[in-house]
């Protein structure tokens, strides 16, 4: 018996002194890669306000089942994604898997050198809950997605200056 009241106490005692060390992890995460590509603004815009053109580029979009796409929406076996906002150089998208949580995503287009070039950068905005599972998660989401969001950028790079 005293076995297992020591087990018990235990594990009780270790799930709250990992609860308080997530406590000090943020709940919102922003994961952020930027490209400078050689043409305008306005050169890049299509490129990005239109989700059917993302297939062009977007490695996550070219890695997902049964697309379907229209211009301000994809769906796929994996994702739902919605263009929530376009105006400004900004673009602003929602992504949904179908079991998790919904989490988003935006475009920030900058010209550059007085409209002879443009930064663009690409985030994701994750909230995550108190849970410690979350929030210790949350500590890998650059490592899975920063490649993927370097090698897309640099494919709309490579379509936008050849665009030209």
């Amino acid at each position: 018996m005293r076995v297992v009241k020591l087990v018990i106490i235990s594990a009780i005692v270790l799930f709250v002194v990992i609860w308080l060390i997530s406590l000090l992890l943020p709940s919102h995460v922003r994961i952020s890669r930027a490209m400078d590509i050689g043409v305008p603004a306005e050169k890049v815009m299509p490129l990005v306000a239109d989700i059917k053109q993302w297939e062009k580029w977007n490695e996550y979009i070219r890695a997902y089942h049964n697309r379907i796409a229209e211009p301000e929406m994809l769906k796929a076996d994996e994702i739902a994604i919605f263009i929530t906002g376009n105006k400004n150089n900004l673009v602003t998208a929602d992504w949904q898997p179908p079991s998790g949580n919904k989490f988003g995503s935006g475009f920030v287009i900058i010209d550059n050198h007085n409209g002879h070039s443009s930064v663009v950068q690409w985030y994701f905005d994750f909230h995550v809950k108190w849970y410690p599972w979350q929030k210790f998660q949350s500590i890998v989401y650059d490592q899975q997605l920063g490649p993927v969001m370097e090698k897309s950028l640099a494919n709309l790079k490579r379509i936008a200056e050849n665009s030209n």
